[in-house]
């Protein structure tokens, strides 16, 4: 978003995300200049912004939408360059962690919900998904990438069978899995054709006790989650159960990142 340099007062811009808020002022740093300015300010699309009432004066202002493009059609450029001092010190963290024994001592999965927003629909490559990732994301992935703890992307899905604390974790994005004519559900379609896996979807649930591990002997596989599992960039998907008589709903699902942590005695 850009200013212009006209005479006004009011029109601060406002964001907010999460729990902080910022106030960009443009008639407070034209003030400080020597001669009329340009003021400028840029972030991301899933920070909420309001602009206060303008009491007097015009406005002007011109707003533009960036996109990422495809790296590999512009050497050089990567949407996972992090901020050196935040990556360094998530990495040092993990690293940390990692040497210590008590940490996952027979090992474990690690999750990080995504903090931000991203351009996903039930026909995104969900692995490619990785080059767009930014922010906290970002310093996530390369994190563990340069940790040689090879992070994944996954969806996880609401599991409809048992608590909404559990789900099941796939590595794509189903494309409408064939259900629904056979003794199945979406869910069975996903366990069985996909090779889901019943995972936790919050740091307390007993695994033991979803439907798939209970019932149906499925093996789980439990989540320490690190950043809490969200629905930020939730998709949904039509679910049909035919009994009785057709129903139809909805069924949701989230990406996020996925790290398998060796046990303490096989990690360098």
């Amino acid at each position: 978003m850009v200013v212009y340099p006209t005479s006004h007062e009011g029109g601060e811009l406002v964001l907010r995300y999460k729990d902080r808020e910022w106030v960009f002022d443009a008639n407070d740093m034209n003030s400080s200049q020597s001669s009329p300015s340009f003021t400028y300010i840029a972030f991301y699309s899933d920070i909420e912004h309001e602009v206060l009432k303008v009491t007097s004066g015009h406005r002007v202002t011109v707003t533009y939408n960036l996109y990422l493009v495809d790296p590999v059609l512009r050497p050089g450029t990567s949407a996972l360059a992090p901020n050196l001092k935040n990556g360094s010190n998530l990495q040092t963290t993990l690293q940390g962690l990692l040497k210590s024994p008590e940490f996952l001592p027979n090992g474990g999965t690690l999750g990080f919900g995504l903090a931000h927003l991203y351009p996903v629909t039930l026909e995104t490559k969900l692995q490619e998904v990785v080059s767009y990732l930014k922010g906290e994301d970002a310093h996530v992935y390369r994190a563990c990438r340069e940790l040689q703890l090879q992070p994944l992307l996954q969806m996880i899905y609401e599991d409809g069978h048992s608590y909404p604390e559990y789900g099941i974790m796939v590595g794509q994005i189903a494309q409408r899995p064939d259900y629904g004519y056979r003794d199945d559900s979406y869910e069975g379609a996903l366990v069985e054709d996909l090779g889901g896996v019943p995972v936790n979807r919050t740091e307390g649930a007993d695994l033991d006790k979803s439907y798939w591990v209970s019932k149906m002997e499925i093996e789980g596989e439990f989540i320490t989650w690190i950043s809490p599992f969200n629905g930020r960039n939730q998709l949904q998907d039509i679910s049909v159960g035919c009994g009785n008589e057709i129903e139809v709903w909805y069924i949701y699902c989230s990406p996020c990142i996925i790290v398998r942590v060796a046990a303490a005695s096989d990690r360098v």
